[in-house]
């Protein structure tokens, strides 16, 4: 059943407060798949919930500086090689940095009601794997 505590996929959001942050915090506390571990507003605050929460997502919006994005996916690469990420952005050029920084997954944000399933269905089938 979707809806038990170890079928939930934790997730970490990463956004600077706004509405980004309310509007993604809304998006994934609204479904039973999902346990949002934590909401973190920069980097350095995403790298100490990591640590201490162990989320299966960290969904980094792109309102964020590009270094601290690029740093942050990284840093994730290089220690946590089980946690996936999503980066969510507004333009093409944010994509394809995503992309190049390691980002498992690469959405532009207004696409991510559309892709949400799908993004959360290949972590189910495919859990920490980094070899998409």
């Amino acid at each position: 059943m979707m809806s038990s505590f170890e079928d939930q996929t934790k997730v970490l959001v990463v956004s600077l407060p706004g509405f980004m942050q309310f509007m993604l915090k809304e998006t994934f506390t609204k479904r039973a798949d999902v346990d949002v571990v934590g909401i973190a507003s920069g980097g350095l605050s995403a790298v100490a919930m990591i640590n201490h929460r162990q989320p299966d997502l960290v969904v980094i919006d792109s309102n964020l500086p590009e270094i601290e994005i690029c740093k942050l996916i990284e840093w994730i690469k290089e220690g946590h090689q089980s946690i996936r990420t999503l980066v969510l952005a507004d333009t093409t050029q944010q994509l394809g940095k995503a992309a190049n920084a390691g980002a498992d997954f690469a959405l532009r944000s207004y696409s991510l009601l559309d892709n949400l399933d799908q993004v959360l269905g290949n972590l189910r089938i495919n859990p920490g794997s980094n070899n998409d």
